[in-house]
């Protein structure tokens, strides 16, 4: 496979840096709003105390979103000579999740944003919505610890290198944590959300920083 145009990295690199601090800055937010509470009347009076944050979060989640596509294009390139089956495993599932998180965007304004003139004012959508939003974030979460697990199976025996596959190895774990907020709490959760934001900084500043990422395995064959 020839090696991709080194701006293509540095495109997808520069990619997963931004959506790595959109999506603390969308998790740090939400920390602000605080969980949502588990009755319609509660969660009415929860969005309206914490509007502003919420509404900024939602606004960060799609741009973080957006940045993904460029990123796991580029990210997959790089690991294709390396470990083909499992960075075509992994991108594929993350790709399979962008549209989920999307519709979760999409949930999540509507509970800040009116559409048509007409606000979520009823406890009984407003628990609907709070159920959806909270039963598509326990997917993507799993998700995202499948697909992080793998892509750290196949940046051991990439110029990525160790550490890296390292910390996504602990973050796949932290997904996993994370995807049972209510049980964990908000202090655990934003730690979780902490490590899924900075996982993707670190693969955006290896990327962005690489020539052509080889396997080391060939690189040490060529050297010898």
């Amino acid at each position: 496979m020839s090696p991709a145009p080194k701006g293509l990295y540095r495109l997808g690199g520069a990619s997963f840096i931004l959506s790595g601090v959109l999506f603390l800055s969308k998790h740090l937010l939400e920390r602000v709003a605080g969980q949502p509470p588990s009755s319609g009347a509660e969660i009415l009076a929860w969005v309206d105390a914490g509007r502003l944050p919420l509404s900024l979060a939602n606004e960060l989640g799609f741009f973080a979103l957006m940045a993904l596509i460029p990123a796991l294009i580029a990210l997959h390139r790089s690991l294709g000579d390396a470990a083909p089956v499992k960075a075509a495993t992994a991108c594929g599932v993350m790709a399979v999740t962008l549209p989920v998180l999307a519709m979760l965007v999409i949930l999540q304004g509507r509970l800040v944003y009116p559409v048509r003139g007409l606000p979520v004012t009823t406890p009984a959508v407003a628990e609907l919505i709070v159920a959806v939003l909270s039963g598509g974030l326990h997917l993507a979460n799993l998700l995202f610890a499948a697909a992080t697990f793998m892509l750290s199976l196949a940046a051991r025996r990439s110029a990525y290198g160790a550490p890296v596959a390292s910390l996504g190895f602990a973050t796949a774990a932290f997904d996993i944590v994370g995807a049972y907020p209510y049980a964990i709490g908000a202090s655990v959760a934003f730690v979780c959300q902490a490590f899924f934001g900075a996982w993707f900084v670190v693969l955006g500043l290896k990327l962005y920083q690489a020539e052509a990422p080889v396997p080391l395995l060939v690189a040490a064959t060529r050297a010898a």
